[in-house]
């Protein structure tokens, strides 16, 4: 008999007689405490995934199968320069849908292009400890058919009659069904003020510009230009997204790959960031009368893997390729079918996929 389930009135009435209360004591006394639950199912260890890594909001996560066709879109052909130009109103008109990539100096801006082009270790676009280094607004072309035609025997002239750069032209030899990512200068320490105002008019002016990615370092988190930045873009209804970078940082400052626990733990500590990050935008808009809450936020690492099958696959790029193809569009006009056995380059593993294989998420 379990005496605390008895009715209060009923425990009262028993107590009140002596024999029944020692009776009861000696119950007490002699019972041993009940066994502890080990049944219990212990805490679930979090695994690097699309849901796990980023912040998602707004759209919904890629499927794993999504994964290998934002890979096979972005390497199956070698980026391109297509433009380069120091201003705005130098732009040529081409038809792509461009994504911009913008943020402070030296936050990993060039590293996270050449991993999101699949060269990880080229220059394709420059990598230097300089701040600033990025001085033009530069346009490369990935995915689609690629290059097509042939190049220009003579070399283009403008109006003037003066030669210029064949780069200025390239645009027009770029495929069908491609798009254009655009490496804009950098902002704040080493950057110098007259490339804000040709950023400015980049992002607010240019019809084929459909998402501005901005790079903030996951280290050090958001910094004022930064804030202020990403608070106009949404005054101003500037499509854009929050890429947290170097985030190999948070997950394992050290070179030893982390186990499952360890791996947790970083986990944890960066999605602790990103909400950090989602608060202090989102208080700093309401403070300017802006409306809305911040939308999705991706985390990216240009230099390590914990694909044990594939140490090409930086963490979180993947996903960033996806973001970019939903952004313009695209996402449903790559067929997997037709990118077998393609050879992406001399740094990167050849992508074989079968019709129904799929990525697994990282463990």
């Amino acid at each position: 008999m379990d005496f605390l389930r008895l009715p209060s009135t009923l425990r009262r009435s028993l107590v009140s007689q002596p024999r029944i209360a020692q009776a009861l004591l000696r119950h007490v006394a002699t019972t041993p405490n009940p066994p502890l639950d080990n049944t219990s199912e212990p805490q679930k260890l979090l695994k690097l995934s699309p849901e796990t890594l980023n912040s998602y909001t707004v759209s919904h996560p890629p499927l794993t199968s999504d994964l290998p066709k934002a890979r096979s879109f972005f390497t199956k052909h070698h980026p391109e320069l297509l433009f380069t130009s120091a201003s705005f109103r130098a732009l040529p008109p081409s038809p792509f849908p461009e994504v911009a990539f913008l943020g402070r100096s030296n936050v990993g801006k060039s590293s996270l292009l050449n991993a999101l082009f699949g060269r990880p270790h080229s220059d394709i676009a420059r990598v230097s400890k300089k701040p600033g280094k990025t001085r033009t607004i530069n346009g490369f072309g990935v995915g689609g058919e690629g290059l097509v035609g042939a190049k220009a025997k003579a070399p283009a002239r403008d109006s003037t009659g003066q030669e210029v750069s064949t780069k200025s032209e390239a645009w027009k030899r770029w495929g069908r069904g491609g798009l254009l990512v655009v490496d804009m200068p950098g902002y704040g320490s080493g950057s110098r003020e007259e490339w804000g105002g040709e950023i400015m008019k980049y992002l607010e002016n240019r019809k084929q510009l459909r998402r501005t990615y901005v790079l903030v370092d996951s280290q050090h988190g958001l910094k004022k230009t930064d804030v202020q930045l990403l608070v106009h873009l949404r005054k101003q209804g500037i499509a854009h997204q929050v890429v947290l970078s170097k985030v190999d940082k948070l997950l394992y400052p050290d070179s030893k790959s982390p186990g499952p626990l360890r791996l947790h733990n970083g986990l944890v500590k960066l999605k602790a960031r990103c909400e950090e990050i989602r608060q202090e935008l989102d208080e700093a808009a309401a403070e300017e009368g802006v409306r809305g809450k911040m939308g999705d936020l991706m985390c990216c690492s240009s230099e390590k893997s914990l694909d044990a099958r594939n140490k090409t696959r930086r963490i979180g790029v993947d996903e960033l390729r996806w973001s970019v193809l939903t952004a313009c569009g695209l996402e449903n006009t790559i067929d997997l079918r037709r990118a077998t056995k393609v050879k992406v380059s001399d740094e990167e593993e050849p992508i074989v996929q079968e019709e129904r294989e799929q990525y697994a998420p990282m463990q």
